[in-house]
């Protein structure tokens, strides 16, 4: 759990932080900031498609510790960044580092967890990375805001060394190892993918797609708009709030089932970016953060509870890279596509676009509820 809290501080300071750093750093355009910040992501999408094959053959607690380490050192190198395409080219490193770190992490809680008790343990587990949600981009944005940019990646980079010294007492055991067997009969696209979490993993895509333009450029946002301070608290509010729901949630998804949380969370989610997109002051901020909170925890917990519940054990860490795979992808095509927005339509037409996004996941999420049914 810390391991993965750290990580999440080093991955949500930066992207939150990006946007803003290379506009002001290197004169870039709204879509390649958005670009710079979305890197990192395609770093971690590629992570989760290629060390997925080589988690088992290296051992998980020397894959994490080696994703660990040059999640550090790439988070340094930032420093020494001094043009655009080096900035992206250490992005992408930090990036593909990190999804090496987080698949590994979930995998061995995964396997832990009984299934009975899926959506309260993955709901406890995932704590850890909703405070690290909320604590990155806080002291990130204030950093950015008081001192530059050079403060922010100084904590991205000491957060995960905090950890470093804790991995030697990390004791896993042969069958916390088991869920990778290579199956050579398999074909390639059956080795990397796991298909029955694909219908989740759509529903996934299209969630993080749009609130992925929150991470990316909510700090832009409220500087034109002049709420620039209340934008560092946009976080703290979303995590509390978070928080707060995720025992009900959790517990909820294990007595009631995936719908009862999931259709609510879907529709509070979008409407936390219809109140973001006619925003115009901290009260209306504040009550879009708490709206992100509680959708998106009940999103989070549903959809990757759901993972957990419908795959064997032996093809868990291939389903939570293609669980991961959406978001990562969602989220690295996402503020690219958010940034080309704004030019014709501001940040207001954009993220009243990805409302009308996310809305659309309800009828969809809908449309598979069968299929899911059908595979737990």
């Amino acid at each position: 759990m810390l391991s993965n809290f750290l990580c999440s501080i080093n991955f949500m300071s930066l992207l939150t932080t990006t946007s803003s750093y290379v506009i002001a750093t290197f004169g870039s355009s709204h879509g390649a900031a958005g670009f710079a910040a979305s890197i990192i992501v395609a770093g971690a999408l590629t992570a989760r498609l290629l060390a997925v094959r080589y988690s088992l053959a290296v051992g998980y607690k020397r894959m994490l510790v080696l994703g660990m380490i040059v999640v550090v050192i790439s988070s340094f190198l930032y420093l020494a960044a001094d043009n655009f395409l080096l900035f992206c080219i250490i992005r992408f490193v930090n990036g593909f580092a990190f999804g090496v770190s987080m698949n590994t992490t979930i995998t061995i809680v995964a396997t832990i967890i009984p299934k009975n008790r899926s959506g309260e343990g993955v709901g406890y587990f995932s704590m850890s990375q909703i405070v690290g949600t909320a604590i990155g981009p806080y002291f990130a944005i204030q950093m950015l805001h008081s001192g530059g940019m050079n403060g922010v990646f100084l904590l991205a980079a000491i957060a995960p060394a905090i950890a470093l010294p804790l991995f030697p007492f990390l004791k896993i055991t042969p069958s916390d190892e088991e869920e990778t067997l290579d199956d050579a009969s398999l074909p390639l696209f059956d080795k990397l993918i796991e298909r029955k979490v694909l219908p989740i993993s759509a529903i996934c895509l299209l969630v993080y797609f749009g609130f992925s333009s929150v991470l990316s450029f909510v700090a832009v946002f409220t500087t034109e708009i002049g709420l620039e301070r209340t934008a560092s608290y946009i976080f703290v509010i979303y995590a509390i709030t978070l928080v707060v729901s995720r025992p009900f949630v959790s517990k909820l998804f294990d007595k009631r089932g995936p719908d009862i949380i999931l259709y609510p969370g879907i529709a509070l989610l979008a409407t936390g970016l219809l109140v973001l997109s006619q925003t115009g002051s901290d009260l209306s901020l504040i009550i879009s953060s708490a709206l992100f909170g509680v959708g998106l925890g009940a999103v989070q917990v549903g959809t990757l509870a759901l993972v957990v519940d419908i795959v064997p054990r032996h093809r868990l860490a291939v389903a939570n890279a293609t669980y991961y795979m959406s978001l990562d992808g969602a989220t690295a095509i996402g503020p690219v596509f958010a940034g080309m927005l704004i030019a014709p339509f501001g940040f207001r037409g954009m993220y009243l676009t990805m409302f009308v996004i996310i809305a659309c996941c309800i009828p969809l999420y809908r449309l598979l509820s069968s299929r899911l049914k059908e595979a737990r």
